[in-house]
């Protein structure tokens, strides 16, 4: 059952499930330009994604943070390669922002077409909940094989209701280096409760505001 959708809408998608579509699965190889916004707090990376993997590389307090996500492994690990240190963290975690696969799991429903950096999409209604809890509300621009180009809406995980914005932009598709995918080796794993001073910047509670 899914008490985060209002009743009518909730017998809809049970009697009558053909009348939505599921968003695309990511199957897409490609390196872009991410703009996320979470609360208005904004993250640019560059990421690179192969059918479901994928890596965001981006600048936090002066620092390299690398964020792996692999739908294989149930944890995201953040990574600064300058202090060799990376902390696992749970992908359903909102820090983690937007994934692919998860997305993929909810039901939409087709409002259109529309070319968007340089993508044909399909605009989507989403208003679902994923298996693992928490949900959706908003509007997703996807391509056929699971780009997805643009995000606006609100999250929610049991808490207070989160506004998310994502865009691509200078999408360039083709094969990805496997290697960007896997951590170096060398690393030393954080805990959640790491010693204060002995974690970089990013990874303490004041350089994640």
């Amino acid at each position: 059952m899914k008490p985060l959708l209002p009743a009518l809408l909730l017998t809809v998608l049970v009697v009558s499930p053909a009348l939505a579509d599921q968003l695309p699965t990511p199957a897409a190889q490609y390196q872009a330009r991410q703009v996320l916004t979470v609360n208005g707090a904004v993250l640019e990376a560059t990421i690179h994604h192969d059918r479901g993997k994928e890596r965001r590389e981006s600048r936090v307090d002066g620092l390299t943070n690398l964020l792996i996500i692999r739908p294989d492994q149930p944890k995201a690990i953040v990574i600064q390669p300058e202090s060799k240190m990376a902390m696992e963290i749970d992908a359903a975690d909102p820090e983690v922002g937007v994934v692919p696969t998860a997305l993929a799991t909810l039901n939409a429903t087709r409002e259109g077409t529309e070319t968007i950096a340089g993508e044909k999409v399909v605009k989507y209604r989403v208003q679902d909940t994923f298996p693992a809890g928490g949900g959706f509300d908003g509007h997703v621009w996807a391509s056929a094989d699971g780009i997805y180009v643009r995000i606006e809406g609100t999250a929610t995980d049991g808490g207070e209701p989160i506004d998310v914005s994502m865009k691509l932009t200078e999408i360039k598709r083709g094969p990805q280096d496997a290697a960007l995918f896997t951590p170096p080796p060398g690393l030393r794993m954080m805990t959640m409760e790491p010693l204060e001073g002995r974690v970089p910047p990013a990874f303490q509670e004041e350089g994640k505001k």
